[in-house]
């Protein structure tokens, strides 16, 4: 087993030629075809220039000496194609729309005549079905995107794919019963994913998107991580003509109904419950931007650019103390979008570098309603004092750069570097330790000052666990070899090796931890059992901290193999090294080791074209998939998070001096 592992593996490598990262990373969709004379015999030699319509850049390539043609690394978008060859008519179809991670076909037969002569295919023609992938993908264009019910991001773009849902048990985006941490999610090929919890963490806006496809299916073996879909967002790129556009939107209470009633628990007996409607409260959200493209140099070197800020505003109004306070509490967050790109492009290299910066700023919390009137909560207009400054930060950067090399007619090379940082930290948060009464009892309790004689849940300030920093980075470097060949049939053959580096810093914790009151009750655990004179209170001492990172290295070979005229076999299989990091390396460095023969993932499929004609195919696919370990993992089980209980009698009636650092009546 182990001699057969290495042979792969040193099969894998010889195709990737260096080193880099095989994750979820499409990025282009194909053309391929066959060209032939009037009686069916093959051109070799013939000249296939397929233009992108958009750009206007052309991507030439010259059929073999079985007459056909492949080209693999085309940018999502509708393109034109011209067959030339002396001696013969040209052929030519004027709209293929090339899609990511669909392979078309695409087959010219030339007439004996003049080169100047030109027979147009019709639309018939063009072909719309993927015969050779076993892939279930849903592709939505630029085009499609404004006639589409959705959200402002790409994410929700899924939603209108089969089997795929949302919810909040299943943690976001569902597909084919996967949780939302189980998806991958990417942009031109950066995976976007939490590495604490899988979840998507960067969103992009539609003006400077050109594509998005949702896998959900049959999904090859260059993706890893991902035991549900994979969505994918491809950029726009500039081109030969300048193209721009600006927009704006707004969404809020203008448009919105109001809020549904809520379900309160009567504050005295705790036994009872009824509804409240509370009111309808001023909630505005406008976004406006614009996005522009063009050459720099034309035919060589383009531009993209696209900046989008959205600036979103909430003020509740409250009635504090159940009802006896009017007052307000004001949220205001600004979300920006970033997006720079730059293209350059010759007959066989292509580069891109680009970057995506989306940093958000809030300034302000709401608190939710809680009270037995409408409107209402049961805290002081003073206890809640803090959240009118508590806010938050979070700024995120996604930059990448590729390299694509024609190195022939039938073989491409594919290199990519990329860095995706996620930053998040608390702001304008007090540093006092919170309490928060855990029962009724002071009510009703004799001897307290009238004060302290306050219903459930009541409390001095919002209890608010201060993020300083929570910082995760992922930096990696892949390649990938694509060659088309035949060899008892036409083959598509892929390979893959890489590395990802993931690092979390956090530091995560709760100002002097926080108090829970226990009036007028006696402590029990364990069979021990003690209270104060007034009861007992508990501190907890609840803090993350520290760091930890280690890489996961990858490799995959894919290969799609058409037999005859109308079946194709797909055969693949990916593996995977991967560290699992403690935050105490000082005890133990990695948690978890899976070695490369510890995650081998086989994927296998077939399709038929069942008549013949390129208009109805019958597939399938199975395989075998594992995911990445989420650092959620990590964090609560080797040596990030801390959770101690200090239990005490209470014996005063300062609930202000109570804290980690002073814990009377032990």
């Amino acid at each position: 087993m182990r001699k057969l592992l290495l042979a792969i593996l040193v099969i894998v490598v010889g195709l990737a030629l260096a080193t880099g990262q095989a994750l979820a990373q499409e990025r282009f969709g194909g053309l391929t075809g066959s060209v032939t004379d009037e009686s069916g015999g093959v051109l070799p030699g013939a000249t296939v220039n397929i233009t992108n319509k958009v750009t206007g850049q052309i991507r030439s390539t010259v059929t073999g000496s079985d007459g056909r043609y492949a080209v693999l690394d085309l940018d999502p978008g509708r393109y034109s194609v011209r067959v030339e060859l002396t001696g013969f008519s040209s052929a030519q179809v004027e709209d293929i729309n090339i899609l990511l991670g669909r392979t078309l076909d695409w087959n010219a037969q030339l007439k004996v005549g003049n080169l100047a002569e030109t027979i147009t295919v019709t639309a018939e023609a063009t072909p719309v079905i993927d015969l050779r992938t076993t892939t279930i993908a849903h592709n939505v264009t630029a085009e499609e995107f404004d006639r589409l019910p959705k959200a402002r991001s790409f994410q929700s773009i899924a939603l209108t794919a089969p089997s795929v849902n949302s919810g909040e048990i299943e943690g976001g985006f569902q597909v084919n019963g996967a949780s939302g941490a189980e998806n991958a999610f990417t942009v031109d090929g950066v995976v976007t994913n939490s590495l604490i919890y899988g979840a998507s963490r960067q969103n992009t806006v539609f003006e400077y998107l050109q594509e998005v496809q949702v896998k959900t299916t049959g999904i090859s073996a260059e993706y890893g991580g991902a035991l549900g879909g994979v969505i994918s967002a491809v950029t726009k790129s500039g081109g030969n003509s300048f193209r721009g556009e600006g927009h704006y939107y707004y969404d809020g209470s203008g448009l919105s109904a109001g809020p549904v009633k809520r379900l309160v628990l009567d504050p005295v007996g705790d036994s009872t419950g009824f509804y409240i409607q509370d009111d309808k409260q001023p909630d505005h959200r406008n976004e406006f931007g614009g996005s522009i493209g063009g050459p720099i140099v034309r035919d060589r070197l383009f531009f993209f650019g696209s900046y989008s800020p959205r600036v979103a505003s909430r003020t509740n109004s409250y009635l504090f103390e159940n009802g006896v306070d009017p007052g307000e509490l004001s949220r205001d967050i600004t979300y920006q979008q970033l997006f720079g790109k730059l293209t350059y492009s010759n007959s066989r290299f292509t580069a891109h570098g680009s970057a995506l910066w989306t940093p958000t700023n809030a300034d302000g919390t709401l608190s939710a309603y809680d009270g037995s009137v409408p409107n209402g909560i049961v805290t002081s207009q003073a206890a809640v004092a803090p959240n009118l400054t508590r806010g938050y930060e979070i700024n995120q950067v996604n930059t990448s750069g590729t390299v694509d090399i024609t190195l022939s007619n039938s073989a491409f090379l594919s290199a990519r570097g990329g860095y995706f940082q996620d930053r998040y930290s608390d702001t304008g948060i007090p540093t006092t330790t919170s309490w928060t009464y855990q029962n009724s009892n002071a009510l009703t309790m004799a001897g307290l000052p009238a004060s302290l004689r306050l219903p459930n849940q009541s409390t001095n300030t919002p209890r608010a666990q201060i993020t300083e920093f929570d910082k995760t980075k992922r930096s990696f470097f892949n390649i990938d070899y694509n060659h088309a060949f035949t060899a008892g049939g036409i083959h598509t053959l892929k390979g893959g090796f890489g590395s990802q580096y993931n690092e979390n810093t956090v530091n995560s914790f709760y100002p002097g931890g926080y108090v829970f009151l226990f009036w007028d009750t006696a402590f029990q655990f364990g069979g021990q059992s003690g209270r104060g004179t007034y009861g007992y209170y508990e501190v907890n001492d609840r803090r993350i901290n520290g760091t930890a990172g280690a890489t996961i290295l990858s490799l995959y070979v894919q290969d799609q193999w058409t037999i005859g005229n109308r079946l194709t076999v797909n055969l693949g299989l990916r593996t995977e090294n991967e560290k699992v990091p403690t935050f105490r390396p000082d005890y133990l460095e990695n948690a978890i080791e899976f070695g490369f023969g510890d995650k081998l993932a086989p994927r296998f499929g077939a399709t038929y074209d069942l008549r013949g004609d390129g208009r109805a195919k019958l597939f399938g696919s199975w395989g075998r998939y594992y995911d990445w370990t989420k650092y959620e993992l990590v964090r609560g089980s080797f040596g990030a998070e801390i959770w101690c209980v200090y239990y005490r009698g209470l014996e005063t009636l300062d609930l202000n001096s109570l804290n980690l650092d002073n814990k009377p009546g032990g």
